[in-house]
């Protein structure tokens, strides 16, 4: 019988030797002032209406959503303007708009994404870009302080703060990608964001809460930044992640589950379902194998199990150690390989032709076709500059600056002297709630001219 130590009590070892002196304070402040600056905000836009990002749930104030459009967060990683972020958050953009720390905006290009990790890297026409600091998530042990920077709800690096539960962790049903489960407060608009520690190192890249409404209850999950960084290689060079797999669904052998299989640690990948004319069919495997170790006969932790197969070129054989039926046996698989997430990149985005900064307007008539108070333009449909300031199909036009607009020639009027270059500041009544809106500059040295990255869809996870 193969045995061996548990990988967690060597990082439970691994963490008592990393003790710190008590006189060695948190200080988070220092932490989030050294990472705001590269930072992101992320605003999504697409045809069609509102989707959720992030775990999203309904806003609680007018201004944090649009129609078509999402908040994420995401942090520049090379400063000739690379950004990580997650993939869900930008799955079916049709543009991607991105805020630094010093209120500079830009069109994003979406270079890859990567479903199964939830990583997705943008590019930005700027150089000089301020960048986080790496650490390395893999080494963070459970009750370590970290803290999450992010725009949840739209509120732009916001800073929450809490511990790590476990690392790695290993949802069910999911991935099979270890993650940092965290206690931090984690909400819509907070997805792509860094998690750093105490150092001020950015460990992780938020991804998603557990939650049986859909808020934050206390289970949060971020992606090793050793392994987004990983992820953010293979796109910046090919456009997507090429991993080897031999059709083999499996679980981690956890210490509840080992004494059902006659073994004594918490070792190996425990194999759930065999995909039918897989290389794992074709060579034998079965529901219930436990692979113990690739290519030797040590006992593997589940991660490097994993790391090893997705590593394998295809068309290659390798040789798993296999438990079954209490015996060990050695059985060689060929490699296959997982369809890579491709999104054909943009010949080159186009100018978007705007009228009314995108805006559709009506007057409100009764039925003999009377205007009807309160005086103002009703938005019937948005697209454009407008989408992106997150208007929407309802909304009440009372002012163009500090010029009150009745109708369309009021409008039309307070307008036509709008260079591309000026922000325009759009009174905006919603419901009871009443406020300025944005209209930024479609061209200008600090706000580059509204584009669409692509009509086609990113993929989703």
């Amino acid at each position: 019988m193969l045995t061996g130590q548990t990988s967690a009590w060597s990082q439970a070892r691994s963490c008592l030797e990393r003790g710190r002196p008590q006189s060695q304070a948190v200080d988070f402040a220092a932490a989030a002032a050294r990472q705001s600056p590269a930072v992101v905000s992320i605003m999504v836009t697409e045809n069609g209406g509102e989707r959720p990002v992030a775990g999203d749930t309904r806003p609680s104030t007018p201004w944090e959503r649009g129609w078509g459009r999402g908040f994420a967060s995401g942090f520049i990683v090379d400063s000739d303007g690379y950004i990580l972020t997650s993939a869900h958050a930008v799955s079916g953009a049709r543009s991607i708009s991105i805020a630094t720390a010093d209120q500079r905006r830009f069109d994003a290009e979406v270079v890859g994404t990567d479903r199964l990790s939830d990583v997705a890297l943008l590019k930005v026409a700027a150089t000089g870009l301020p960048v986080v600091v790496l650490g390395r998530g893999s080494e963070l042990c459970p009750g370590e302080w970290v803290a999450a920077m992010g725009a949840p709800f739209g509120f732009e690096r916001s800073v929450t703060a809490g511990v790590v539960s476990a690392n790695p962790r290993y949802v069910p049903g999911g991935s099979g990608v270890p993650l940092i489960q965290t206690d931090v407060a984690l909400n819509p608009g907070n997805s792509g964001g860094p998690l750093f520690d105490e150092r001020g190192e950015v460990v992780g890249l938020n991804s998603m809460i557990y939650s049986p409404g859909g808020g934050y209850f206390g289970v949060s999950f971020s992606l090793p930044i050793d392994t987004a960084m990983q992820v953010a290689d293979q796109l910046r060079t090919a456009g997507y992640v090429r991993r080897g797999h031999i059709g083999a669904r499996t679980q981690p052998l956890t210490a509840e589950l080992a004494p059902a299989f006659g073994l004594g640690a918490a070792l190996g990948a425990l194999v759930v379902r065999v995909d039918a004319d897989s290389p794992a069919a074709e060579a034998g495997l079965r529901s219930g194998d436990v692979v113990l170790a690739v290519g030797g006969d040590v006992a593997m932790s589940y991660a490097d199990i994993q790391n090893r197969v997705a590593a394998a070129r295809k068309g290659s054989r390798i040789a798993l150690k296999i438990w079954r039926h209490r015996a060990a046996l050695t059985v060689q698989v060929g490699v296959a390989e997982n369809q890579p997430d491709v999104r054909p990149r943009p010949a080159g985005p186009a100018v978007m032709q705007e009228t009314r900064f995108g805006l559709e307007l009506a007057q409100r008539k009764g039925v003999l076709g009377i205007s009807l108070p309160p005086p103002g333009l009703y938005v019937q449909s948005v697209s454009g500059s407008a989408q992106l300031a997150g208007l929407r199909y309802g909304d009440m036009l009372v002012a163009v600056n500090d010029v009150e607009v009745a109708d369309l020639a009021d409008f039309d009027a307070a307008i036509r002297t709008v260079r591309d270059s000026d922000t325009v500041a759009l009174l905006v009544v919603r419901g009871s709630a009443r406020s300025y809106v944005p209209i930024l500059p479609r061209s200008s040295p600090h706000a580059p001219i509204a584009r669409h990255a692509s009509d086609g869809a990113v993929s989703t996870p």
